[in-house]
């Protein structure tokens, strides 16, 4: 079964792709054109700095898809595999474990780490601290994982005292408390230009947010509904062996 959930959940990935692809290209793409040809009109040598590398036209097409598609295609192998380390230890249905999984990776990989440190677009940020920068982003994210997985191991240590909507709202009080303590403790950056159109810095930071919530949900919604028909197909053909006819 995890083997047939982990392909499952790889083709979902690669379906929602497309859908984020769809929705990058149309909606996200424009406002990074904006930023970087406002970026060339305020004297950035923006054309030199490509010269030599991939071309805008490539990355907006081909390589936003593949870029799509990998990350899409291991989201949906990382959700499989923690279904099937789920399953059987829960008693939830496949569906209710996929969306849990993907509201909890959701909430603690990208929406408090970009709440800290939103997305920008090109022509804000020193290129001199790109280094640290990606470095605090990424300290972030480790940082939210860990108070999010203490938050959990919290709620089942006191699931059987409060109840399943007691440990439910442990979880959420502990992680909130936790990751505002966090984001607080993080050093803040801030290097948008003062001339730099907060409009479009609003609108590209709303896209990115956007394309990151179609990726998770969508994928938590789409696998969600895959899964359970694998595991019951699974359960079937169990049942249907240990009575003694060959499985098909």
């Amino acid at each position: 079964m995890v083997q047939r959930l982990l392909l499952a959940g790889m083709l979902s990935g690669l379906i929602v792709a497309l859908f984020a692809f769809s929705f990058a290209r149309i909606y996200a793409e424009p406002s990074i054109e904006r930023a970087i040809s406002l970026e060339e009109s305020v004297g950035h040598d923006h054309a030199t700095a490509e010269e030599g590398t991939v071309s805008r036209s490539t990355q907006r097409n081909a390589g936003l898809l593949t870029g799509l598609a990998a990350y899409c295609t291991a989201l949906g192998g990382f959700l499989a595999i923690g279904l099937a380390f789920l399953h059987g230890r829960l008693s939830v249905r496949p569906r209710s474990a996929v969306w849990t999984l993907a509201l909890v990776g959701y909430v603690s990989l990208v929406l408090v780490p970009q709440l800290k440190y939103p997305a920008s677009p090109p022509g804000v940020g020193n290129a001199e601290t790109i280094g640290s920068r990606t470095e605090l982003y990424f300290i972030m994210l480790l940082s939210s994982a860990v108070c999010m997985a203490v938050s959990v191991w919290i709620s089942h240590r006191t699931a059987r005292r409060t109840g399943t909507a007691g440990s439910i709202a442990t979880a959420i009080v502990v992680f909130a408390a936790l990751a505002s303590l966090l984001m607080g403790r993080m050093p803040a950056i801030s290097e948008t230009p003062h001339d730099f159109p907060r409009g479009l810095l609003f609108e590209f930071r709303v896209h990115a947010a956007l394309l990151q919530l179609i990726v998770w949900e969508g994928l938590g919604l789409l696998f969600g509904q895959v899964a359970e028909y694998v595991v019951q197909r699974d359960r079937g053909a169990e049942g249907v062996g240990n009575h003694g006819i060959p499985n098909a």
